[in-house]
């Protein structure tokens, strides 16, 4: 899953593939790095889907727009309509 680009916009992401997931989280937060891994192996494996990590201390506007307050934060869309978003603990496999 690569970072998102400047030049990218959430909006427009949801609405790229048919399904979008989103992490949000941070270089220093063990849960988030396990948690990347995880969503990267699962989207080889389903090229209808885009993935992109959102860290949180550069993206601070977005995060704070998209009302996260807490890493690790994933969010997924299908069709462009959230379906699932959990932070904190939470099961990866109910989400995907």
């Amino acid at each position: 899953m690569r970072e998102l680009r400047k030049d990218e916009n959430i909006e427009g992401l949801k609405h790229l593939s048919k399904i979008c997931i989103l992490q949000f989280g941070d270089e220093s937060c063990g849960p988030c790095f396990a948690l990347r891994e995880r969503i990267d192996k699962w989207l080889e494996t389903h090229p209808e889907a885009e993935g992109r990590y959102i860290a949180i201390r550069e993206n601070m506007e977005i995060s704070a727009q998209m009302g996260i307050l807490s890493v690790p934060t994933v969010a997924a869309y299908v069709c462009g309509k959230k379906v699932a978003h959990e932070s904190g603990y939470f099961s990866l496999d109910k989400i995907l």
